[in-house]
């Protein structure tokens, strides 16, 4: 029947550590935001295109005629005005005004960090140099179990 080892705990002196660097990509969000230009529509049907064209084909209407000629140019002026007055309004509120607006949006980049993940440990036992790996940073002396079992 084999007898079970025996174990006990001895410091050796740590002759030396290097640190394991990871590096990641992690990713970062941003937003990025710019100009673009754009058409805004003219909302309902608004007289004030007609309106306005009466009012100035009338004055360059009443410029022209005399008489009872003058109230039919000035009638004749409003008319036109009017129609083109019209027309320019129906012209913008298809096409719009121009305008500009700021457009965003959220955009996801990589950048590298970097971490200690562990520590590579030389430290000496019995006249011999070994090696082992710590998650955390040694101190000057690492704990070791030795463990001794009869053979044969």
């Amino acid at each position: 029947m084999a007898q079970p080892a025996a174990v006990h705990y001895v410091y050796a002196p740590v002759v030396g550590y290097e640190p394991i660097y990871v590096t990641e990509q992690v990713p970062v969000e941003r937003e990025v935001c710019w100009q673009e230009r754009g058409y805004r529509q003219a909302r309902g049907n608004s007289a004030t295109g007609t309106i306005a064209g009466a009012i100035i084909g009338g004055v360059i209407g009443n410029q022209f005629g005399g008489g009872s000629g003058k109230k039919a140019m000035t009638a004749a002026g409003a008319a036109l005005g009017a129609s083109i007055g019209h027309d320019a309004s129906k012209q913008q509120r298809r096409h719009g005004r121009p305008v500009s607006y700021q457009r965003c949006e959220i955009q996801v980049d990589y950048e590298p960090r970097s971490y200690t993940s562990g520590y590579n440990v030389r430290y000496e036992y019995n006249g011999e140099v070994f090696e082992t790996r710590t998650r955390s940073e040694p101190g000057d002396v690492i704990r070791l179990e030795v463990s001794a079992r009869p053979v044969g």
